[in-house]
């Protein structure tokens, strides 16, 4: 009697998700830290002057997820727990980035945002599996929270204040959800 075993496909390894998780996340705050720098090239001088006056940007939207603030805190955490608040950010710039290439008149987002909400998407599955194997930390959820609320918290009228402040919380939140991951 001769047996066969049949196997599906071989399951991707624990450390191998998070290590792709770990370079999309990567990738993405590096796409947002550029766009943010290639915005900042493109601002009049005149408006240059005015961000060097103003306060240190504050009030991003996402501001309201509740995430671990410093080192110790994040190491406190279970792997579900950051991976819920990663996911949450993730989600949080679902629709930004989905209405971006509007709020952009010029060509620096030309076909940009929709690669960045395609690298998003993705790396947002790939979340979503690894909160299949090691749990969701015990949260509930969180609030997802919408683009409009963006435009309350920043209160400005000036349209490229509006962008620059989308650019730099978005970047910020890259850098939140790299973190962590790693």
């Amino acid at each position: 009697m001769l047996s066969l075993s049949v196997s599906a496909v071989e399951p991707i390894s624990l450390y191998n998700l998070f290590t792709s998780a770990v370079m999309r996340a990567q990738h993405l705050h590096t796409l947002a830290a550029d766009l943010y720098k290639t915005f900042e090239k493109t601002l009049p001088p005149d408006a240059h002057r005015q961000l060097s006056k103003l306060p240190q940007m504050g009030g991003c939207y996402s501001d309201s997820i509740p995430t671990p603030t410093g080192k110790d805190e994040t190491q406190e955490k279970s792997d579900g727990y950051l991976l819920q608040v990663s996911s949450t950010l993730i989600q949080s710039w679902m629709y930004p980035l989905k209405s971006l290439s509007d709020a952009f008149s010029n060509t620096l987002m030309l076909g940009t945002s929709d690669g960045i909400f395609d690298k998003l998407e993705d790396l947002s599955k790939g979340i979503h599996e690894l909160m299949k194997a090691v749990g969701d930390g015990g949260m509930d959820s969180l609030t997802r929270l919408r683009y409009e609320n963006f435009d309350m918290i920043l209160r400005n009228d000036v349209p490229f204040m509006k962008k620059y402040g989308l650019l730099a919380c978005f970047k910020k939140d890259m850098h939140k959800v790299e973190t962590y991951l790693k």
